[in-house]
């Protein structure tokens, strides 16, 4: 498949449905596209737009889509196998991705795989094998596109698949953006008296909110319930994580590594759970106590 074709197919699903479920429904790639189809930066290209368009301006559309009846004999699996080659490659060609961890390798090993069948090389070199890996990509995606359309134009032709229909605008309605989350945690933050680094925080969770965020029913407030929601996670959080390390143990107790200082951070956290929360507090309670300790220790000898 050409370029051409992909983007056309694109902008045809966008109408459909803008039509029938809503102006938010798939928004507008504003990202560059490819300006050719046989080198590595158009294709580097495709790649961002692709993801852009599954994980981004399609984040809840597609997937709702892809789990529907669409083109006949085509698995759900297929579809998915298409979304997760566009993750890797992405993933591949934008982050350091090494051999240190289980995941790099195997997101490494996955895409040159995917290369190896396309171009017969684990990674294009010449304008040939770029153009061969360029129009594949395009198909794979072109192909959930094509299901996409099938599997709403199938459930906007029948009356009894309304639900379905309101189903996704339901979902695009609590489909909030990432800035609306982190409002809420630097609000609780701020309640609470807790210091948090609100984007790690939040993109440790966030799937699990959204994933909430989208059972609330109508009746509720669901920026109410999300909010105790945050509340909580915040609370368990703070309640879990010490305000001291390794280092601030070894400084303080003039320590070498080894296991007295995990022995004295096992003791700092029954301090903390006890209610010792503040950190000062905590170094100087592992201070006092190892002191005694010590004196106890000189007083046998």
């Amino acid at each position: 498949m050409r370029f051409a074709e992909l983007n056309a197919a694109v902008v045809e699903l966008r109408r459909s449905l803008r039509t029938f479920v809503g102006e938010t429904a798939l928004d507008e790639i504003h990202i560059r596209p490819p300006a050719r189809e046989n080198d590595e930066a158009s294709f580097m290209r495709l790649v961002n737009w692709s993801y852009v368009l599954l994980f981004e301006a399609g984040r809840v559309t597609v997937p709702y889509l892809m789990k529907l009846p669409g083109m006949a004999g085509q698995a759900v699996e297929r579809l998915q196998e298409g979304r997760g080659v566009v993750h890797d490659l992405r993933t591949w060609s934008s982050h350091n991705i090494g051999f240190s961890s289980e995941r790099d390798a195997a997101i490494s090993r996955r895409v040159g795989v995917w290369f190896l069948a396309r171009c017969k090389a684990t990674e294009p070199r010449d304008e040939g094998a770029w153009r061969l890996c360029f129009e594949s990509l395009c198909s794979e995606v072109g192909l959930i596109m094509e299901h996409c359309r099938n599997a709403l134009a199938s459930i906007a032709a029948d009356e009894d698949e309304a639900g379905a229909i309101e189903e996704l605008r339901h979902r695009l309605d609590r489909s909030w953006p990432t800035d609306r989350f982190d409002e809420i945690v630097a609000d609780t933050c701020t309640r609470l008296g807790v210091r948090l680094k609100v984007p790690g925080f939040r993109d440790q969770r966030l799937a699990q909110w959204r994933e909430f965020l989208a059972t609330v029913p109508d009746s509720d407030d669901p920026r109410g319930t999300i909010t105790r929601l945050i509340e909580r996670d915040v609370v368990d959080h703070t309640n879990d994580v010490l305000p001291i390390d390794g280092e601030d143990v070894m400084a303080v107790l003039d320590l070498a590594p080894g296991p007295a200082v995990g022995n004295a951070l096992r003791r700092a956290r029954d301090f903390f759970r006890s209610g010792i929360r503040d950190r000062n507090q905590l170094l100087d309670r592992l201070q006092r106590e190892e002191s005694a300790t010590r004196e106890a220790s000189g007083d046998d000898a």
